[in-house]
C-alpha cells in the first residue's frame, strides 16, 4: 500500500543540518563531497538517485553514510516509493537505533506496511523509542536556530503522535486489541480530530467483541464517517467507513433508525458521554413490540409493564413508594371467581392466563348478582396492598369503574 503523507520538519532536521555545514562535515575526499553537492543541487528524483547509488558504490564505508542515508529517504519520499524507503529506514536503524530520523519515520511507515514479526517487532521499538525520546530529541540545544520555539513544540507534540498511532496499529495487527484500544485512544485525548485514528479506534472496539464496547465502537466509527475538513479521511476511505458503519450499526440496532442523530452527536464530540447506550436489535424489537401492543391492548400492554416492574429485586419498595393508594392504569382481566355467593364485593382475576389468580379487586358496594368464571372484566382503581410471592396485587376499586359485569337477569 502506498503511503502519501507531507515530510514533517522535525524529520528532516538532519538534511537541513546537512545541507548547511557541508564544509564542516567529515568527508573522506574531496570527490566525496563533490558528489554530496551534486545531490543537493539536482531537481530530478531519478537523477538524484543515480548520484546516490554512485556516491554509495565509490565510498561504500563513508562516515556520511547515515547523512545519505538520509538523502535517500528524502528522494525515495519524493517519488512516493514506500517500499525504498522501509528498506533505507532498516539500514538506518542497524546503524543507529536511536538515531530520530530513523525511530521517527519508521513510526511513520509502519501503519500499513507487511507485518511479519520482525518489522513489527522493529516498529515497536522505534515507536517506544521516539515516545520515550521526546525530551532528549527535542531539547532546546537541538532546536534550528530559524524555528520558532511554538514550532518545535509542535513538531515534539507530533512526534508523540506519530509513535501512539505506530504502536495502536501493531498492537492491533498483533490481535492485542486492549492494547491497541489505548494507544488509539491516548492519541485521540492530544488530537481528537482524525478520522483515521477515530477509525482505527472504531474497528478495534468493534474486534474485541464485548456488547458494552460497541456503542463507543459505533461512535468512532459514525465520527470518523461524519468529519471534514482537516483530519477527514480521504473520500475513497471515507465510503468503505461508511458501508462498515451501516453494516455493523443496523447489525447491532436492527434498522438504520437513528443513525443520522450518532453521526451529528458524535461530529461534536471525540468520545461518547459516560453510560452511552445504543438500542440492540433485540430491545427495539420488544419496544416495537410493546408499542404495538400499547396501540392494539392497552390495557394488557399497562399490565405487563406494570408486572414487570413489581417482579424486579426492588419490585415491593416500588409497590410502596410509587404505587401504594395510587391510580392504576386501566387493566383487564378475566374472572377466575368471586365472593361473597349471591352479591360479590371481592373478585379474583387472572390477567394473562385466566386459570393464575394475580389481581384481587375489592369493590366499593357489591355487585347485586354473580358472573360465571371466564368473564372479561376491565376496571380502574388505587393499589391497596402486594405480595410478590405468590404474585397478589389488590386493588380498591368503585364499582361503577368496572365494565364488562353482567345485567341481574
Amino acid at each position: 500500500m502506498l503511503i502519501r503523507f507531507r515530510m514533517c520538519p522535525a524529520a528532516v532536521t538532519g538534511l537541513i543540518a546537512l545541507a548547511v555545514n557541508l564544509h564542516a562535515a567529515n568527508w573522506t575526499d574531496r570527490g566525496e563531497y563533490d558528489l554530496a553537492l551534486s545531490v543537493r543541487a539536482e531537481v530530478s528524483v531519478q537523477k538524484r538517485l543515480s548520484l546516490l547509488d554512485q556516491w554509495k558504490a565509490k565510498y561504500p564505508a563513508s562516515p556520511m553514510s547515515q547523512a545519505r542515508r538520509e538523502l535517500y529517504l528524502s528522494a525515495y519520499h519524493s517519488a512516493g516509493d514506500t517500499a525504498h524507503m522501509i528498506d533505507v529506514v532498516k539500514e538506518m536503524l542497524k546503524e543507529q537505533p536511536n538515531g530520530f530520523v530513523g525511530v521517527y519515520w519508521c513510526s511513520m511507515l509502519i501503519p500499513g506496511s507487511a507485518t511479519s514479526p520482525e518489522w513489527l517487532g522493529t516498529g515497536e521499538k522505534a515507536a517506544g523509542q521516539l515516545l520515550g525520546g521526546l525530551d532528549h530529541y527535542f531539547e532546546g540545544a537541538n532546536k534550528p536556530a530559524s524555528m520558532a520555539d511554538a514550532d518545535w513544540s509542535k513538531q515534539k507534540e507530533g512526534s508523540a503522535l506519530l509513535a501512539h498511532r505506530a504502536l495502536g496499529w501493531i498492537h492491533w495487527q498483533r490481535e492485542e486489541l486492549p492494547q491497541a484500544e489505548a494507544e488509539f485512544t491516548a492519541y485521540l485525548r492530544r488530537e481528537p480530530n482524525n478520522a483515521e485514528i477515530s477509525s482505527w479506534l472504531g474497528m478495534v472496539l468493534a474486534l474485541e467483541k464485548q456488547p458494552q464496547k460497541v456503542p463507543t465502537a459505533l461512535w468512532q466509527l459514525a465520527r470518523a464517517d461524519a468529519l471534514r475538513g482537516e483530519g477527514a479521511l480521504p473520500e475513497g476511505r471515507r465510503r468503505q467507513i461508511t458501508t462498515l458503519l451501516e453494516l455493523v450499526y443496523t447489525s447491532y440496532h436492527g434498522d438504520g433508525d437513528g443513525l443520522e442523530e450518532l453521526r451529528k452527536a458524535a461530529t461534536g464530540a471525540p468520545a461518547p458521554p459516560a453510560n452511552f447506550t445504543l438500542e440492540t436489535a433485540a430491545a427495539a424489537a420488544a419496544r416495537k413490540a410493546q408499542e404495538e401492543m400499547l396501540r392494539a391492548n392497552p390495557e394488557l400492554a399497562a399490565w405487563q409493564q406494570l408486572q414487570r416492574r413489581l417482579l424486579e429485586p426492588d419490585g415491593a419498595d416500588y409497590f410502596t413508594a410509587t404505587l401504594l393508594d395510587k391510580p392504576l392504569p386501566k387493566l383487564k382481566g378475566t374472572l377466575s371467581r368471586s365472593s361473597p355467593a349471591g352479591a360479590p364485593d371481592e373478585l379474583l382475576l387472572g390477567m394473562l392466563n385466566p386459570a393464575v389468580e394475580e389481581v384481587v379487586v375489592k369493590l366499593s358496594s357489591p355487585f347485586p348478582n354473580e358472573a360465571p368464571p371466564g368473564t372479561a372484566l376491565t376496571f380502574e382503581g388505587l393499589a391497596q396492598s402486594f405480595t410478590r410471592d405468590p404474585f397478589i396485587l389488590t386493588v380498591k376499586v368503585d364499582r361503577e369503574k368496572v365494565t364488562g359485569w353482567p345485567e341481574k337477569q
